[in-house]
């Protein structure tokens, strides 16, 4: 608090000079921004093509959506990082999605999984993509697309594209997402390292304790393993990279509506 204050005598402290006001207001300004940076400032998400791996899962009318995005080193010569992305159940726009986020991927390949896919949608998925990128509905997942660090497999069921089981692998962690309750019914309990259930389930089931992260729509629990998008604009980030490894937490995306 001394620099508020002259550092004159008591007999003169009357008479304060200019550069303790210009001190004052130089503070001022100082806190006046800090509180309009953390208050009102909005920084422009950042658009990269070079990442590591990420799944972004966001709630929406349906339940979940799911943005898979395998790691881009930028060098689109070899077939080891591919920056695919896999939208899995994705919702209505794309867009307003990026709007709310911290990322905004780019590149030349999109695979989408899911029943249904309007124009709006589809609109979106090319603004995304680079000149002569590809979209895809249902795969290939093929090593040309998913690189060599990466492997998924799909399954449905009763030849319905919302039953399906999506299977990812990358670096020996296997990420494992359910369409339905059929699909989740049918699948034999395995050890994963991540279930996401992409339908809505106000409850979590009973998974076997080799799970070690489970995403779904519904009511919290108290375990850090288990990640329930409880409210409107919870979302969920599942990672794996040299430096952190394995890892999965809930967090918030600001403004989303998920019955868009």
């Amino acid at each position: 608090m001394r620099f508020l204050f002259s550092k004159r005598s008591v007999q003169n402290s009357k008479k304060i000079g200019i550069k303790h006001w210009i001190k004052v207001w130089i503070l001022i300004g100082v806190v006046g921004l800090l509180s309009w940076y953390g208050k009102v400032y909005e920084p422009k998400p950042t658009l990269t093509r070079i990442n590591e791996f990420a799944v972004w899962i966001m709630p929406h009318k349906n339940g979940l959506g799911a943005l898979v995005v395998l790691p881009n080193d930028g060098n689109d010569s070899n077939n080891v990082k591919t920056g695919l992305r896999i939208w899995l159940s994705p919702p209505d726009s794309l867009l307003l999605f990026e709007q709310n986020s911290a990322l905004r991927y780019r590149g030349r390949n999109i695979i989408v999984v899911g029943d249904s896919l309007n124009d709006k949608l589809k609109e979106d998925m090319l603004s995304t993509l680079d000149t002569n990128g590809n979209f895809y509905w249902l795969g290939p997942f093929n090593e040309k697309l998913m690189g060599e660090d990466a492997s998924a497999e799909l399954i449905f069921f009763d030849g319905k594209p919302q039953d399906y089981i999506f299977d990812l692998v990358h670096e020996g962690h296997k990420l494992r997402f359910f369409g339905s309750q059929i699909a989740l019914d049918s699948a034999k309990a395995e050890p994963l390292s991540a279930a996401i259930l992409m339908f809505n389930r106000s409850e979590p089931p009973l998974m076997d304790s080799e799970v070690q992260v489970l995403v779904w729509k519904g009511k919290s629990e108290l375990n850090s393993n288990r990640i329930a998008l409880d409210y409107p604009e919870a979302m969920a980030l599942i990672s794996n990279n040299k430096k952190h490894g394995f890892g999965a937490r809930r967090m918030h995306i600001k403004d989303w509506d998920p019955n868009y």
